[in-house]
């Protein structure tokens, strides 16, 4: 299937690439980037779609094993890579942990925005996917 317009950004990210960036964490309001809940980030158990949001997947943790245990085992101590899109700062990488992070009531997260040159030089060659 195909992408979600929001999170298509005409490329896909070496994630090893972009964790060797340096580009400073910063702590937001998870209120400034809420909206990520509804973005369906993931895929249900058993398909293969982009159709489990960040918000889905809290209501049906019991059901989503995979993606429950995945958010369970991440560190929040890593920040999440945002990135601007289409007015809105979209997930590059860390869905789970933003997950994690609203599902225990944090009121804040670590972030590190990427702009549009950084996440240039962080993608991965069209061969790779």
């Amino acid at each position: 299937m195909a992408l979600p317009e929001i999170l298509n950004i005409g490329f896909r990210i070496d994630e090893p690439k972009l964790w060797a960036v340096d580009i400073p964490a910063e702590e937001i309001n998870i209120s400034e980037i809420d909206y990520n809940l509804d973005i369906p980030y993931l895929e249900q158990m058993g398909t293969d779609d982009w159709n489990l949001s960040p918000r889905m997947l809290i209501k049906n943790f019991d059901k989503e094993k995979r993606h429950a245990e995945q958010t369970e085992k991440v560190d929040l101590k890593y920040p999440i890579e945002l990135y601007f899109h289409q007015d809105k700062w979209i997930i590059l990488d860390g869905v789970h942990r933003f997950t994690k992070a609203v599902r225990l009531g944090d009121k804040t997260i670590k972030v590190r925005k990427v702009s549009h040159e950084i996440a240039q030089a962080c993608k991965k060659d069209d061969k790779e996917w």
